[in-house]
């Protein structure tokens, strides 16, 4: 019911208000719905919890705690702990603010509540807790600081079997320190937990900022600032498992997040996170010049993630995301260096027999991989361009199924107008002929039109919402491709709203958009969802930092677009010769022209 009235609401609310003002937004910190596959036994108090898929909304990590911990149950979508025959028992949950429990150096500064690096004006505080529980019996919450020190405690009484909202305030400047917050089922309690959440008080931004500040912020909570990589996931270890194409994408958009209008981060700062990155990455052993997909640090040192390749695509990406950012920040020694690695990369061997670029080279950096670029899309667009930076009249033979991207996924058409304006053309390229202006509205159209098609009584299709595109799975615990091509899609990665969003007629329907899923829970002050079902009933919270990176460059790109003002990134784009004399495989004279 409550949901009934929440999507009620938000359907009749206005959208889009004249003036920004400051609002609070609820972020979740756990909503309690099970996440597991079919057959998966349920989690229960004592059960150990594979910390790759289970996390907070926060992207932190949580456990049970107390005498009777062996008696919580996780069967269905809420906690439910039943202490009516113990007297003398108690039991509950944790759940980290920052970082994991185990690293005391991250916390919540609650006037301060993304990471620090987002200068104050950017800055959401932490206002109040809600807690939603059902049954008889009392509950205590806690916030502790990194020392475990209490720092706030409240105590409510549930007496009604039906759900309860209770909204506690607290004193943001009496907790920069957070580190837990807590809840506590006391002794003879006979309680359901469904749902745990932080009451944000967000700055007064028009909404193409405040895109662009939680998509930043979302990918910023998944740096590890001591080694300038970008994990793959912001809940894992640091130097468990990076992504170097996130890496690189990471100081792009940050090079993006200090520039004006925004200055949501400082230039110093912006240029501190290229050298950075910059040193670490040169450190990095590659193969016939490609850099891994994933690293891990051993013995203090970054290297090939194993069962993983040396890839074509993600070296394409980090190189052309960390050109456009040293140009933009000015930095023409980093710029030449990159220049140089990107020609020391040995194409002629990455060849198959097919003339296409291989997809890279296996982890034991010396077996080529069999399969090519030989699809269509923005993916093999920026690997040929890679290859043409450094031989500036190399041409791979043709692709198959020029201007359709496989299965119809979404990503397909957009990757490379992340980085470049010149796929925003009429004309059709030098390459294959492909309009890439057209294939990409057509492909907007597609995604649109699907679940209004297939599913029209569905909640994406009542809100708009669309995006069969590419990454986790439901569960979180595989890769999932999805398309418009396909039959019975149900699983939507919105990552693809703000990646087309500049190829909409009316960006202001983008962001009126943004603001029906923030009002259904789906892009809350933490970022844009991993992926949703079509009917609602299911969402993957998961902050992944390569959807992070898609995200904030596709939302920096909807601003830009949106005020009508220039695009630091396309700029970038334009006045590299590097990149120009490459872009000459696609338009004749790299003009970069954006309509």
């Amino acid at each position: 019911m409550l949901r009934h009235a929440l999507i009620a609401l938000m359907l009749s609310a206005p959208l889009l208000r004249a003036e920004p003002a400051a609002r609070l937004v609820w972020q979740p910190v756990q909503k309690y719905f099970i996440r597991k596959n079919g057959g998966t036994p349920p989690s229960q108090g004592t059960r150990r919890l594979n910390s790759f898929t289970s996390y907070t909304h926060l992207g932190t990590d949580f456990g049970f705690h107390g005498p009777a911990e062996h008696e919580i149950e996780w069967v269905e979508d809420w906690i439910t702990v039943r202490l009516g025959q113990q007297p003398d028992a108690w039991a509950g949950m944790w759940h980290s603010l920052a970082g994991q429990a185990k690293h005391p150096e991250k916390a919540m500064d609650f006037m301060r509540a993304f990471p620090e690096p987002i200068v104050p004006a950017f800055q959401p505080r932490v206002s109040a807790v809600r807690l939603e529980a059902s049954g008889r019996g009392k509950i205590k919450l806690e916030i502790k600081s990194r020392s475990e020190e209490v720092r706030w405690t409240q105590t409510v009484t549930l007496q009604n079997e039906a759900a309860q909202m209770f909204v506690l305030p607290v004193s943001s400047e009496m907790h920069r320190d957070a580190k837990f917050l807590i809840w506590t089922a006391e002794p003879g309690s006979e309680v359901r937990v469904s749902g745990l959440y932080l009451g944000m008080e967000m700055p007064a931004l028009p909404w193409d900022a405040h895109a662009f500040l939680t998509s930043y912020a979302k990918l910023l909570r998944c740096y590890t600032i001591r080694s300038g990589f970008v994990r793959d996931r912001a809940h894992i270890d640091d130097g468990s498992f990076e992504s170097v194409s996130a890496t690189g994408m990471f100081v792009l958009a940050t090079a993006a997040a200090a520039r004006e209008p925004l200055g949501i981060v400082k230039d110093d700062y912006a240029r501190w996170v290229l050298r950075q990155t910059h040193e670490a990455v040169k450190r990095v052993r590659t193969a016939r010049g490609l850099l891994p997909h994933f690293v891990w640090q051993i013995g203090g040192e970054y290297q090939i993630h194993p069962n993983t390749e040396y890839s074509s695509v993600d070296s394409a990406i980090y190189f052309q995301s960390m050109l456009l950012a040293a140009r933009m920040l000015g930095n023409e020694a980093i710029e030449t260096e990159l220049t140089d690695m990107v020609r020391k990369v040995d194409f002629d061997m990455l060849h198959l027999p097919s003339g296409h670029l291989s997809h890279g080279v296996k982890d034991d950096g010396t077996t080529l991989l069999p399969h090519g670029w030989r699809d269509w899309g923005g993916e093999t667009a920026l690997v040929m361009l890679l290859e043409r930076m450094a031989h500036p009249h190399r041409r791979m033979p043709p692709v198959d199924r020029p201007g359709r991207a496989w299965q119809g996924s979404g990503f397909i058409t957009e990757i490379q107008s992340l980085f470049h304006p010149d796929f925003d053309s009429d004309d059709g390229d030098l390459q294959d002929g492909v309009h890439w202006r057209g294939v990409r509205r057509l492909m907007l159209g597609a995604q649109r039109a699907y679940f209004p098609n297939t599913m029209p009584k569905s909640l994406a299709a009542r809100l708009g919402i669309y995006g069969l595109s590419a990454g986790e799975n439901e569960f979180g615990n595989a890769y999932h491709v999805g398309g418009t091509d396909l039959p019975d899609q149900r699983l939507i990665h919105p990552h693809y709203i703000l990646m087309s969003a500049t190829m909409a007629e009316n960006t202001g329907d983008v962001l009126a958009l943004l603001e029906r899923m923030e009002k259904a829970g789906f892009f809350p002050p933490w970022g844009m969802v991993e992926n949703l079902t079509a009917d609602g009933q299911s969402h993957l919270p998961m902050e992944g930092g390569l959807n992070a990176a898609f995200e904030a460059l596709g939302a920096y790109h909807l601003l830009a677009r949106h005020r009508g003002i220039p695009d630091a990134i396309y700029n970038a784009s334009r006045e590299s010769p590097f990149i120009r004399q490459a872009m000459r495989l696609y338009y004749d004279g790299g003009r970069g022209e954006s309509r």
